[in-house]
């Protein structure tokens, strides 16, 4: 069977078994050399009631960073089509934070910021931006607002949501993707005082439409082989 990589987690990985509406969990077992990511195409294996991963297709691309001490890298995804890195236009706006979430993804993969929460500082739109960088100002608790994003990504590609903790991604997949994923509005501000995530894992989701996306936790530092700095 071949299956799509949907999440990845400390115990393991979902699948989901091509042309098919169904699942299969998968509890760290996988035959390759290289750990799966989100948006590997894999070979699943089946024996008796248990499942486990075999082959990894070639990648077409992959993002990924440095851990901190700069010794291995930490993928996010694979088989992307479009990275949105999302920031908020409030004191978490900063270009060089976006030069550095750039400096992560690879050539073919297509690039747009979206800046959200624009009611808090309007007069951003009007602010220079970076030549050659598609910038998108969206509500993103505004359905129809939120589907701006579609003039940028295709029916039947993958995208990717990038960005530091609090900035609207997990609110741009619910509204999107018609879901009830936590919040920093919906958890309040002290939930995010003690350091937490609304998003945990890395997880692709399906639209109706055939558009594919995938939703990862906050960002905190960015490394290269170069540099390993805090966003």
């Amino acid at each position: 069977m071949v299956g799509e990589i949907v999440t990845v987690t400390k115990t393991g990985y979902r699948v989901q078994i091509c042309d098919k509406q169904e699942f299969c969990i998968i509890n760290n077992s996988f035959k390759s050399g290289e750990s799966p990511i989100v948006g590997d195409i894999v070979e699943v294996e089946q024996k008796e009631d248990k499942f486990f991963i075999g082959d990894i297709k070639p990648r077409r691309n992959s993002v990924a960073r440095f851990d901190e001490g700069k010794q291995r890298r930490q993928y996010f995804a694979a088989n992307l089509d479009v990275v949105f890195i999302v920031t908020s236009a409030n004191r978490e706006f900063s270009m060089n934070r976006i030069k550095r979430f750039m400096s992560l993804i690879t050539e073919g993969v297509r690039v747009v910021v979206v800046v959200t929460k624009t009611d808090l500082n309007s007069e951003l739109r009007a602010h220079p931006v970076m030549s050659g960088v598609n910038f998108l100002y969206i509500n993103a608790t505004d359905k129809q607002d939120v589907k701006q994003l579609f003039k940028y990504w295709k029916k039947g590609e993958t995208a990717m949501l990038m960005g530091s903790s609090g900035v609207g991604k997990s609110t741009i997949i619910n509204n999107l993707c018609d879901l009830n994923l936590k919040t920093r509005e919906t958890l309040g501000e002290r939930f995010f005082n003690k350091g937490k995530h609304t998003t945990s894992a890395r997880t692709l989701y399906y639209l109706n439409d055939g558009r594919k996306i995938i939703d990862t936790p906050g960002i905190r530092i960015v490394g290269n082989e170069d540099n390993s700095l805090t966003v």
